[in-house]
């Protein structure tokens, strides 16, 4: 996964935002998790239309974060989300 990549929520997770947190069930691991803002707004920009470094831009603007180091987090973040069968990528 690259700041390139292009990344879809996997159509299994069922989601719901509670309160400005992303609350995520795969019945297939018979787990939840719960994003806080920042998560469920990557979240919701992982829609198959947004890269990597197009969602790091939007968490750079609306949280005032620099961007070197909202790629970085952004990269780290949706890479444990893969790991997680949460988010699937085309590259």
């Amino acid at each position: 996964m690259t700041l390139d990549s292009v990344v879809h929520r996997t159509p299994l997770v069922v989601s719901r935002m509670i309160d400005g947190e992303a609350v995520l069930v795969h019945p297939g691991q018979a787990k939840i998790r719960v994003l806080n803002s920042v998560g469920a707004r990557i979240w919701e920009l992982a829609d198959g239309q947004h890269t990597l470094s197009d969602i790091a831009q939007v968490i750079a603007g609306e949280y005032d974060v620099d961007a070197p180091r909202a790629q970085a987090d952004v990269l780290t973040f949706c890479v444990g989300l893969l790991e997680a069968g949460i988010l699937t990528t085309d590259s």
